[in-house]
């Protein structure tokens, strides 16, 4: 259906026979690699700070293995993963995959209501879920619980699991540190991941173990160059897989480490950590990097840091603000390769990257990959002009499971149709203009939302920015802004006025707010992303309650 220009770089190799944890871990023993750290666990209240080595991080994964055999568990049976990034989820996520079984790795943060929907859902045949969740999945399991046979409940502070569970510590505690590896296939599937940022029940997109693998060596190992030495230190957390991959696959696949926090960290405290770990690289997101910008600059929260060891920043998710990037680069050095994925593909397709960066920009289309910007109509638009991007790549994921039409609208083959506007300018690098959803039309004219928040976070009063769009007196669509000041700044209406004067100076007039509204902290998904919905909701109630004449 789609034909996308194709980017440049050597073929990628899979072979046909291919099991994660093979390619990920025990290739790792191969090289003689057994007692390099894997794992530095920061720890928490419940339990200690550890190291794993590579060969104890198999030997672990290894019994889960083995349990889920006893447990009469084998190759396509689904396992759902509710745990925080402790050695624990990376031994079971690699023990499920080692058995043949389909891995569904879920936020840990959620309600009962939400497990409900995943047992249902998904149907899996175990759920692995820590105790510190296990009331909320125990009050779901009580409506939706019927296709789970097995709860395996693993406990940080060694306490007994509740009747009827299988204490994963105890049930593992005598089985072998040996087990044999399911032979799967390239194209059987290994994990579902979760889509992020939408409203209502999530999607989970179905891929397969060459999947993880082929864009791991496009991105991680030849776009990113990481390597053996490497240590990375994730804010979001595995269940999202962005971090699976960041914090995990990525550096096991080069033989490097990852830090595991299991708790949430305020920005501030990241300072602290990327120095105690030596961390050479830290995952995260925008939201968080202004964040810590702020920190330091406000409250002093770097003073003293020695963050010599870090050598970048990987950030995905939303576009970074310039004014942030220079921010962060002239205080801290280290370079910021922002860049964008799905879970439909994935993991990152675009992105900056070592000596090739763009500031304000996604960067370039990754080696390997194809892509192809699309207008309403499915047709390619001019050079410049703003349009849906189709991506087609070796990681591109199978379908959304039991969405059968949703799914034929996305998934062409290897092509995948996103729902993210882009323009590519003659360089070749992407800019990031919002979702299509996102996009507004001002005098006419497709406005991105992203171009006007970041003239608005130029002005030095304004921290963060969110732009959506509403409805005139006249039913004419402009543009609305939502904003949180940084620190020494006081809301007015003086102060209002004068940021969208600023703005007016870096794009045109009819992009330019026609309103201004100050928050305390604007809506945002849990990977940091503004949830413009509810920024939606709160404009047409300023409409409402203004008559109109916002």
């Amino acid at each position: 259906m789609y034909t996308p220009a194709m980017s440049s770089g050597p073929a990628i190799e899979i072979p046909d026979r291919l099991n994660m944890a093979e390619w990920f871990l025990d290739r790792r023993l191969d090289e003689g690699l057994g007692d390099k750290t894997a794992i530095h666990y920061h720890g928490s209240s419940l339990d200690q700070p550890r190291q794993l080595s590579y060969a104890q991080l198999v030997g672990e994964s290894c019994k889960v293995t083995n349990l889920l055999r006893e447990l009469g568990l084998g190759i396509e049976d689904r396992v759902l993963i509710l745990l925080p990034d402790t050695p624990a989820f990376v031994a079971c996520y690699f023990g499920v995959l080692r058995a043949g079984c389909v891995a569904v790795p879920a936020n840990n943060w959620l309600k009962a209501k939400d497990y409900a929907y995943y047992l249902e859902y998904a149907r899996p045949k175990a759920v692995i879920v820590d105790a510190e969740i296990w009331p909320a999945v125990d009050e779901a399991r009580q409506t939706e619980g019927r296709h789970t046979k097995h709860y395996i409940v693993h406990d940080r502070t060694f306490a007994a699991t509740p009747e009827g569970t299988v204490d994963i510590a105890q049930a593992c505690g005598s089985l072998p540190s040996t087990a044999r590896t399911e032979p799967t296939y390239r194209d059987d599937i290994s994990t579902w991941l979760s889509s992020s940022g939408s409203t209502g029940n999530p999607k989970c997109v179905v891929h397969m173990h060459h999947d993880f693998v082929w864009n791991t060596i496009a991105y991680a190992q030849r776009t990113l160059k990481l390597k053996r030495d490497d240590i990375t230190l994730s804010a979001p957390k595995l269940f999202f897989g962005y971090a699976l991959a960041s914090n995990m696959l990525f550096p096991f696949s080069v033989g490097g480490s990852c830090v595991l926090l299991p708790q949430r960290v305020k920005p501030a405290a990241y300072f602290e950590l990327l120095e105690r770990y030596e961390a050479t690289q830290f995952v995260t997101v925008p939201t968080t990097i202004a964040k810590m910008v702020a920190a330091a600059e406000n409250d002093g929260a770097a003073d003293g840091r020695d963050l010599s060891k870090l050598h970048s920043l990987i950030s995905a998710g939303e576009a970074l603000p310039p004014r942030i990037y220079r921010a962060w680069r002239d205080r801290f050095k280290a370079e910021i390769y922002d860049g964008i994925g799905s879970a439909e593909m994935f993991h990152v397709y675009i992105t900056n990257r070592p000596g090739d960066v763009k500031e304000g920009s996604l960067g370039k289309l990754v080696e390997g990959y194809e892509y192809e910007l699309v207008g309403d109509d499915g047709r390619p638009v001019a050079k410049g002009e703003i349009g849906t991007v189709v991506i087609r790549g070796g990681s591109a994921g199978l379908c959304y499971w039991r969405m059968r039409d949703k799914s034929r609208e996305t998934f062409h083959g290897d092509a995948v149709v996103g729902g993210d506007k882009f323009m590519v300018d003659a360089d070749g690098y992407f800019w990031y203009c919002g979702r299509g959803d996102d996009m507004l039309k001002c005098s006419g004219v497709f406005v991105s939302p992203v171009e006007v928040e970041n003239a608005l976070i130029a002005h030095p009063a304004v921290r963060e920015a969110g732009v959506v769009g509403f409805r005139d007196a006249d039913e004419l669509e402009k543009t609305m802004a939502f904003v949180e000041l940084a620190a020494g700044h006081e809301a007015s209406d003086e102060l209002s006025e004068q940021i969208i004067a600023h703005c007016r100076t870096l794009v045109a007039a009819f992009k330019a707010p026609r309103k201004l509204e100050f928050v305390a902290e604007l809506p945002r998904t849990e990977t940091g992303k503004i949830r413009r919905a509810a920024l939606r909701e709160l404009a047409a109630k300023q409409v409402d309650g203004a008559g109109g004449q916002a």
